[in-house]
């Protein structure tokens, strides 16, 4: 979706996110997040959306940005693609982990709206909006405000 829309500054949110929101599920307080950015050759601007939104990622989730690596691999990416990877690292007492150990029948499950796919089923939700309902990525149904490409590039909501 980003290579499609030229539009980059959300996917380093969800980069952070889905380290971070992994995190909390355990009963863990993120504390620093790392991130690798692989390209066939870096645009600076496009670098600078991914990583702008690193940061704005690492600061919703009240964790430092403590570094990262970007490289160049010619012949293995395309020039105007890339490949993304990070990690989180955080903090809970050990009596404050949560694992599941203590959940038992007539506990009560709160759920929470989500703010989309959550970096997940984009393969899926590809295959429906554009092999099957021959959607155009600038699409935009009579109900919706956006296009569904914008739609479908919104940041993943931090949960911390």
């Amino acid at each position: 979706m980003a290579f499609k829309l030229d539009k980059h500054e959300t996917i380093g949110i969800d980069l952070v996110a889905m380290c971070v929101n992994d995190l909390i599920c355990s009963g863990a307080e993120p504390l620093f997040f790392l991130d690798y950015f692989a390209t066939g050759k870096l645009l600076p601007e496009q670098a600078k959306q991914v990583i702008e939104g690193i940061s704005e990622g690492c600061v919703k989730s009240k964790c430092t940005l403590l570094g990262g690596e970007t490289a160049e691999l010619p012949g293995f990416y395309k020039p105007s693609e890339y490949d993304l990877a990070g990690f989180a690292v955080g903090i809970v007492e050990k009596n404050n982990i949560i694992d599941g150990k203590d959940i038992k029948e007539g506990d009560i499950l709160i759920g929470i709206e989500s703010s989309g796919l959550h970096s997940n089923g984009y393969s899926l939700a590809q295959k429906v909006f554009f092999e099957i309902a021959k959607w155009d990525i600038n699409y935009t149904h009579k109900d919706l405000n956006k296009s569904i490409g914008d739609i479908l590039l919104a940041p993943t909501f931090i949960y911390t």
